[in-house]
This record gives structure tokens, C-alpha cells and sequence, in this order.
């Protein structure tokens, strides 16, 4: 089991460099980013960002690509912008997935119509994903179109499966209302790429509505602090003889974070290295 770490607990999207050295340092075997990033560092460091991933010794497995996707006045400039991610990870030693997430959900969830026409985005990208060398994976995520067991179905009843595979992020399907341990195994064989996300069970809003954070990680916390069943979730992976793709740990760091960004991200790994044994190898 393949098993790395995204940068965002160093910042959203914070320091990407200092993110992906200690990522490696702790011992991890992958990075994760914003695939916007990419394209960025492409343009602001000596040798590009596959400079960076040359240096530091481990892949970028994977890119994070959010867009809003189904508004008429940006939809084509939208996929344009995600083909050009696509290729700035496809271009990286090990890049595998295009991990994907839907735009701002409205008040009500999206219509009929709206799932139609995002499930066509997606199909979109995944194709071009797909005839380029890379997997493309739907990620659920509170806040935006695909949140809640519904809105998880009727987007995966939709896309063709042969091109959109389904990216879960335990924390936030879970802190979305869904059971995390069904949602898996509903969709155990369409997983391309995981967010390893653990969850302290609250989600309470304040007066204006906003997410009363109670960890200083919007409510996740280290893989093994939280309430989620991570054995069981595992459990699921090692089915059908092992999920072969990147399981990788996230936490959402804000300027309210207890811990540095590294001890965070080595409590995880202190956690995974006595729970996953041999399963899982560490580079240091």
C-alpha cells in the first residue's frame, strides 16, 4: 500500500517546497498538491516543479484540481484550465491521478439538470485523463456539489465509469452524514485515490454559519486521534488483494493549528507505521 501525504497541512496552499521536503523527511512515499501549483512552480523554480520532485526524492502521485465546471460563462475556460493541469502532472515521474471536485454547492444541492451537466465535465476530463496516461477521481467534499450519500450516488450513477473513478476523503464523506465504512464498500471497486482523513465527529456552525472549529484542523485531527474507524477502513483497501493506488494523508492545517505541520503529519505516520506493520513501506 502506497501511502503519502498532501500538503495542505502546511497551508492552503501554503508552502508547497517546505511541505514536500518534510513530507519525504518523515518518511512518506508520496506528495499530493494543488495541480495549479504545479503549473506555477513550473514557471518560478530552477527546472520546473519536476526539479522539485527530482531534489526531494519522492512522487507527486497525485493533483488536486477543483473548478466549478458546469457555469456557462467559465465552463470551457474550466476544462481548458484542467487539461493543462492534467499535463503538468502527467509530465511528473510517477504522476498518476487527476483527483476531482465539484463547484460550490447551492443552499439546496444541485438540480437534475446541474448533476447532467457536471457529470459531462467530468467525462470530459476523464477522457482526456484517461488517453493521456492518468486516472481521474471523483472527491467528495462538504461544501461543494457532491457532499452528502445522494449527492455521492447520483454523480457516480451518472459519469462513465470506464473514465471517472471515485477519489474518497474519509473525513469529509464522513462529516458530510455518510457512513464512510458503506460508502466504501458500496464503491470498493471504483476507487482510484484516497484522502486518509480523520474526524473528531463535530460539525456545529455558529451564528452567521460558520464551522466552529474544535481542533484547529477544521475539526480532523491526526489519523488515529480522531472517531473514525481506521482499521476497518483499511480493511476495506486490503480487499480483492489490495488497493493499489495512493492512500494519502490529509489535514487541514489553519493558523490555529496545536502543532507544527510536521509533528502533525509524524503523529500520522507514528500512527499508520504500528497499524498497517508490512503492508505499507516507508522510505526512511
Amino acid at each position: 500500500m502506497k501511502i503519502g501525504h498532501t500538503g495542505i497541512t502546511w497551508g492552503i496552499p501554503g508552502d508547497v517546497e517546505q511541505a514536500y521536503r518534510e513530507t519525504a523527511e518523515l518518511g512518506y512515499q508520496g506528495f499530493e498538491t494543488f495541480a495549479f501549483k504545479i503549473l506555477e512552480l513550473n514557471e518560478s523554480l530552477p527546472g520546473g516543479y519536476r526539479g522539485l520532485v527530482e531534489s526531494v526524492g519522492i512522487p507527486t502521485g497525485a493533483a488536486y484540481c477543483y473548478k466549478e465546471w458546469i457555469n456557462p460563462e467559465t465552463a470551457a475556460a474550466d476544462l481548458e484550465e484542467a487539461r493543462r493541469e492534467a499535463d503538468g502532472l502527467r509530465a511528473l515521474p510517477g504522476g498518476e491521478t487527476l483527483v476531482l471536485q465539484g463547484g460550490p454547492r447551492p443552499a439546496d444541492g444541485y438540480t437534475p439538470d446541474q448533476f447532467r451537466r457536471l457529470a459531462d465535465a467530468l467525462n470530459r476530463i476523464g477522457e482526456y485523463c484517461r488517453d493521456n496516461g492518468l486516472a481521474a477521481g471523483l472527491h467528495p467534499h462538504t461544501g461543494t456539489a457532491i457532499e452528502t450519500r445522494e449527492d455521492i450516488d447520483t454523480i457516480l450513477g451518472l459519469v462513465d465509469a470506464s473514465l471517472i473513478g471515485f477519489a474518497p476523503d474519509t473525513g469529509q464523506i464522513a462529516k458530510g452524514g455518510s457512513d464512510i465504512l458503506e460508502v466504501m464498500s458500496t464503491y470498493r471497486d471504483r476507487i482510484v485515490h484516497v484522502h486518509l482523513k480523520d474526524w473528531n465527529g463535530r460539525y456545529e456552525r455558529d451564528a452567521d454559519g460558520k464551522e466552529i472549529d474544535h481542533s484547529g484542523y477544521v475539526n480532523y485531527e491526526p489519523i488515529g486521534s480522531g472517531a473514525l474507524p481506521m482499521p476497518e477502513i483499511f480493511d476495506i483497501l486490503a480487499e480483492g488483494g489490495g488497493f493499489g493506488g495512493w492512500v494519502n494523508v490529509e489535514l487541514d492545517g489553519t493558523p490555529r493549528a496545536p502543532r507544527p505541520a510536521r509533528e502533525a503529519a509524524r503523529m500520522s505516520r507514528q500512527y499508520l507505521e504500528t497499524a498497517l506493520g508490512d503492508s505499507a513501506a516507508w522510505t526512511a
